[in-house]
């Protein structure tokens, strides 16, 4: 194993039926004065592989889910309607789900992933076992997918994945926009979901509005974590020439990220200690230590991302989430001394 902070793609054998152990940080506790104490522990990952086998020849779009079966159906509709499964192979990543997650990905005649362990989710893992599983077929290119995102047109993929290749970039992302309130899953609870983090959006007026157009970059004076990563301009008009633009990045969001597999895989992949928040960009900021700064193009071409749905994981009650913690706190670790250095060199 390589360490608590990278993913080794040499040690996992993949197969119709896997195994692999993986070491990881958990928060074990504070220390006062803004130190804490990690815990070091083994997560054995339960892998089963069936379904379309990859080609190899195409990108590969990486889409992990637990349960939620109705979204996956409307996602992997959206996805046929927009011929995504003509343009890449695709990965469904099945995170230990009770629903019957299987026969709906093989109905679609896609590739379908299970994966099982017994610490419980971690967003790096699922993608970068499926990142080995595309490696080993032989493909040059992996799209990190969410499970509530989707096309707003075929050819803004295309040509996401055109733009991506003629720059030569390592890391590329593009604008996300929230999507029209008939096209969402969540038309009851949204609105309630989308005002708890952001009040000032009581009156709906963020439907058909930018989600994501970029990164931006804030000094926090409390809380683990320095320089923090957030969207850019969340809430304008996508059309806003500030996000309706192709620019250089220090990071793209990892609901939709289009990476070259070999630097992917040679930087070890997302970092497994960080479960829930953060992977995108501590994998960004550690592309632009290696001299690769991500990429966004958004200039007239844009996905519908449908943030709201997952908030909260659809939880009445939000209760508290000692994983959040855990990885702000070790992000907070690993970037607060060189963050502002890489950030602020990558926009030059």
């Amino acid at each position: 194993m390589k360490s608590f902070y990278e993913f080794d793609f040499e040690g996992v054998s993949v197969d119709k039926s896997f195994s692999l152990k993986q070491k990881e940080l958990v928060l074990k506790s504070s220390l006062g004065n803004n130190k804490f104490s990690f815990d070091s522990i083994d997560v054995e990952y339960k892998c089963e592989l069936e379904g379309k086998d990859i080609t190899g020849t195409k990108p590969v779009a990486i889409i992990p889910i637990r349960n939620n079966s109705e979204l996956l159906e409307v996602t992997l509709n959206n996805l046929k309607e927009n011929q995504v499964d003509k343009i890449c192979d695709i990965i469904v990543v099945d995170d230990r789900s009770s629903e019957d997650l299987k026969s709906i990905v093989l109905d679609n005649s896609l590739t379908y992933l299970r994966v099982d362990n017994e610490k419980g989710f971690n967003f790096s893992m699922l993608n970068n076992i499926a990142a080995k599983v595309a490696h080993e077929k032989g493909a040059g290119t992996v799209i990190f997918w969410n499970s509530d995102l989707w096309c707003a047109d075929k050819s803004h993929l295309e040509e996401l994945i055109s733009r991506h290749n003629n720059s030569g970039s390592k890391i590329s992302g593009t604008k996300l926009v929230y999507p029209p309130l008939e096209m969402s899953l969540n038309k009851e609870k949204d609105n309630k979901n989308i005002t708890t983090y952001f009040p000032t959006m009581a009156d709906g007026k963020w439907r058909e509005k930018t989600q994501f157009g970029g990164d931006r970059w804030r000094m926090l004076l409390q809380g683990p974590i320095v320089l923090a990563p957030d969207h850019y301009l969340r809430f304008t008009n996508p059309t806003d020439p500030r996000v309706n633009c192709d620019r250089g990045a220090a990071f793209v969001t990892g609901a939709l990220q289009i990476w070259d597999l070999e630097h992917f895989i040679s930087m070890g992949g997302f970092n497994p200690s960080l479960s829930k928040n953060l992977q995108d960009t501590d994998a960004c900021l550690k592309s632009i230590e290696l001299g690769y700064p991500p990429l966004y193009f958004g200039k007239d071409i844009f996905f519908y991302h449908d943030e709201s749905f997952n908030m909260n994981n659809n939880l009445e009650e939000k209760k508290e989430d000692k994983q959040f913690v855990s990885d702000h706190v070790l992000f907070g670790k690993i970037w607060n001394e060189k963050a502002t250095a890489l950030v602020y060199g990558a926009m030059e």
